[in-house]
């Protein structure tokens, strides 16, 4: 039988038992408690080291542990951010007519030593036709293959050293659909298409055969813009021609057929180059002419609408913010003629042209609009043949007072839609 002693003996062993285990368990506890401390620290730490444009972040080939998902997300990932592109834009310029005259091409004689040379008489225009990164003619008369035949009114063949002087004057690409484009028949085209070509200047509005009948195209600015040509009229022969592709026929649902087709292969500006047989020497528009222009302006591929035949400058159409200049002038011609030949129903307006100028550029859903426009009114030099842009360095040999008329005569006619472009030396 156990005495008090060893019962109070037991009681403080089992006490000490007691405080031992207790004393391991809170051991047992703080070491957990820190051990789950230190692992929360680590993570916040790989956290805060990735986040966006922070050049610690991980190389490409690191990935994320999966044990740890929480640990990077996708808002700590290093990224770059990235400015939107400014909008593309680029300047385009076209001019009136080059209607090749036996005079204009006599003078083209007395300028070159052999052949011909066409180049003094775009001179003072050239720097203006530079300054723009799109620049477009409209060649009515046909050019001779070699020169041993040449013609002139009422049926063109005329020297082709014109194409050399087109391309030397600045010009990226020609209209070439007229009434006079088969002057010459097949050999015509065949010649005018060639000499263009080789000398770096595209056509638009004829082709020899079916696989060549597409527009000319262009990429100012690495805007890729489709330029298409055609007539309503040829001299001694029914539209359309046969074979289509030879001369681009003015019919509206052709024209919105060929405008869309260039669109479907990556077109982003379609521009259209038309020639009138109606009304000749009138600055007001057709009943035909505003048809046209409504429906082409009103139509979702056509950009821009710039027009010859009428060889006077031509009321402008605006609408959908869109431009159809249908009459844009002689801008080379021996109209209204002289002593030598004289056109009895040309009117003084014959004599001048424009140069017409337009700023495209490209809006948020991509497509282009023309956010500017404006004009240089032209005139022929009937003694030299050489086109002058009024205001700008005009030469002492003609009288002020002709060149104030014929500007006059010009902004009568296309402001104030268009509004007349100056330059410093003005």
């Amino acid at each position: 039988m156990k005495g008090k002693a060893d019962t109070r003996e037991e009681k403080i062993a089992w006490k000490l038992t007691q405080i031992a285990i207790l004393a391991l368990t809170i051991f047992l506890l703080f070491s957990i408690l820190n051990s789950w401390s230190d692992s929360n620290k680590n993570n916040v730490q790989v956290t805060e080291s990735i986040k966006p444009n922070d050049s610690t972040a991980l190389p490409e080939s690191t990935t994320p542990s999966s044990k740890n998902p929480e640990s990077v997300s996708s808002d700590s990932l290093n990224t770059e951010i990235i400015s939107p592109k400014p909008p593309r834009t680029f300047t385009l310029i076209a001019s009136g007519e080059l209607l090749i005259h036996e005079f204009v091409a006599e003078k083209a004689a007395d300028y070159a030593e052999t052949g011909f040379n066409f180049s003094p008489m775009f001179q003072r225009v050239k720097p203006i036709l530079a300054g723009a990164d799109l620049a477009l003619c409209h060649l009515e008369t046909p050019l001779s293959s070699d020169n041993s035949e040449l013609s002139y009114y009422p049926k063109f063949q005329v020297p082709f050293e014109l194409a050399a002087a087109i391309a030397e004057a600045g010009y990226d690409g020609c209209s070439v659909a007229s009434n006079h484009l088969l002057d010459n028949g097949l050999n015509g085209v065949t010649a005018t298409l060639s000499h263009l070509k080789k000398s770096g200047v595209s056509v638009s509005g004829s082709a020899l055969n079916a696989d060549r009948e597409a527009p000319a195209l262009f990429a100012p600015s690495g805007v890729q813009v489709a330029h298409l040509s055609y007539t309503d009229t040829m001299n001694g022969h029914t539209m359309p021609i046969n074979p289509p592709w030879l001369v681009g026929n003015l019919e509206t649902e052709k024209v919105i057929t060929d405008a869309t087709n260039a669109i479907s292969k990556g077109a982003e500006f379609v521009v259209v180059s038309l020639h009138f047989g109606e009304p000749a020497y009138q600055t007001e528009l057709s009943t035909n002419q505003k048809a046209i222009a409504d429906e082409l302006l009103q139509s979702q591929v056509v950009d821009l609408v710039i027009g010859h035949g009428a060889h006077v400058i031509q009321t402008v159409s605006h609408q959908n913010e869109k431009f159809a200049i249908l009459g844009l002038g002689n801008f080379l011609s021996n109209q209204p003629g002289d002593n030598r030949r004289r056109c009895n129903e040309c009117p003084p307006s014959t004599q001048d042209g424009i140069m017409v100028w337009f700023e495209v550029a490209e809006r948020p859903d991509g497509s282009f609009t023309v956010i500017d426009s404006g004009y240089v009114p032209t005139w022929v030099d009937r003694n030299t043949y050489e086109i002058i842009p009024l205001g700008i360095n005009e030469p002492e040999s003609v009288d002020p007072l002709v060149l104030l008329k014929s500007a006059d005569r010009t902004k009568t006619v296309v402001e104030p839609t268009l509004r007349r472009i100056t330059f410093n030396n003005q």
